[in-house]
C-alpha cells in the first residue's frame, strides 16, 4: 500500500513540475542538444590538468574561458596568450580561415575525438556563442590543433572545435522548433 502511494505521488509531481517550469511533460522527457556548459581556469596548465583543454595547448596562457557542447564535441575557447604555438600539434593553413581538406584530414587524424571520423562528417558551423568571442572568430584560423581551428588575436589564443554535421543540423533544427513556438 504504501508503495502505490509513492507511484501515485511521483505520477502527480510530474505535471506540478512541468507546470512550474513552463514546459510540457514531453520537454521534460526530451533531451535537448542545444545546450552547453561554461567552465574556467586560472591558468592554461590548470586547465589542462583538470581536463578543460586539450594537451597540446601551450603552458603560459592565463584567463582560461571554455564553453562546450554537452551533447557534442563542439567547444570554443580563449586564453590571453600571447606566444608560439606548438609546432608539434600545430598545423599552419595555408588559407586563413579556409582550412584545405588535405590540411583538416591531417589535422583530424591526430586526434583522439575525430581521427575515425571523415572529415566530411564534420561541420565548420560554429553554434556556440560567449561574449568574449568575436563574431567569425573561426574565419581568421591561422593553424589547426588536432580538431580545434585556432587563431590570435590582441594578447589573445582562440580555438574552435566543431562537431558533426548531424549534430549541428540537430542543433539548428531545435533552434526553428523554438523559434516557431515563441512566435
Amino acid at each position: 500500500m504504501l508503495k502505490k502511494k509513492f507511484v501515485i505521488a511521483g505520477l502527480l509531481a510530474l505535471p506540478l513540475a512541468a507546470a512550474l517550469t513552463g514546459c510540457d511533460v514531453g520537454e521534460l522527457a526530451q533531451d535537448r542538444l542545444d545546450e552547453s556548459t561554461t567552465r574556467s581556469a586560472a591558468t592554461s596548465e590548470q586547465a589542462v590538468k583538470e581536463g578543460i583543454l586539450p594537451g597540446w595547448v601551450p603552458a603560459g596562457g592565463t584567463a582560461v574561458e571554455l564553453i562546450q557542447r554537452n551533447t557534442g564535441s563542439e567547444r570554443i575557447f580563449v586564453m590571453d596568450y600571447d606566444g608560439e604555438l606548438p609546432k608539434k600539434s600545430c598545423i599552419p593553413v595555408k588559407t586563413t580561415g579556409a582550412p584545405s581538406a588535405e590540411e583538416l584530414a591531417a589535422a583530424y587524424a591526430s586526434d583522439e575525438r575525430v581521427k575515425r571520423m571523415d572529415p566530411e562528417e564534420i561541420s565548420t558551423t560554429r553554434t556556440l556563442d560567449a561574449e568574449w568571442w568575436p563574431e567569425e572568430t573561426q574565419s581568421r584560423t591561422t593553424d589547426l590543433c588536432g580538431r580545434f581551428w585556432v587563431s590570435q588575436s590582441g594578447g589573445k589564443l582562440y580555438a574552435f572545435a566543431p562537431d558533426a554535421i548531424g549534430t549541428v543540423e540537430k542543433i539548428q533544427q531545435e533552434r526553428e522548433q523554438e523559434a516557431a513556438v515563441g512566435k
